[in-house]
């Protein structure tokens, strides 16, 4: 006999599932820090600077919650690795935007090479076009959320 879930159950269900794919992302992530010889703050960032195709210190900071200063840092020891550079903005020379390296990619597909290849494969396997624009529409969504509560929380410190 299966139980029926009322949508609130079902809610609170998703949210568990995100924040253990969260905890798992985590603990990938603390390993990849530790194999790339860099602190987890700064894998966050490169990330972050990855998925924007380069951005500038500012916009770092607000993505990632840290001040001006800290980022700063981040982007110094980020360049001293050899994982990010800088360069002008090609709409406005004086703006500098960081920009992850093609060496920072080479030693990352060793980490996450084997992961994508995963996700490829499981999720094309598992699920169809249009679930998995539904997925994506379920990540946009929790993601404009998260981002509300970041502001929230930057305006009550």
């Amino acid at each position: 006999m299966t139980t029926r879930r009322s949508k609130s159950d079902l809610v609170d269900e998703v949210i568990r599932e995100f924040r253990a794919s969260t905890n798992q992302d985590l603990a990938f992530e603390h390993l990849a820090a530790e194999e790339l010889g860099v602190n987890e703050t700064d894998l966050h960032c490169v990330n972050i600077i990855e998925n924007s195709g380069g951005l500038s210190a500012g916009e770092l900071a607000s993505l990632s919650g840290l001040t001006a200063g800290a980022v700063t840092g981040v982007i110094d020891r980020l360049e001293r690795a050899g994982f990010v550079r800088r360069v002008s903005d090609a709409s406005d020379r004086r703006r500098v935007m960081a920009e992850v390296t093609a060496a920072f990619y080479g030693r990352a597909n060793r980490i996450w090479g084997p992961l994508a290849a995963d996700w490829h494969g499981v999720l094309a396997a598992r699920f169809t076009v249009q679930e998995l624009k539904r997925i994506t529409d379920f990540l946009t969504a929790a993601n404009d959320l998260s981002r509300r509560h970041v502001e929230r929380l930057r305006e009550m410190g």
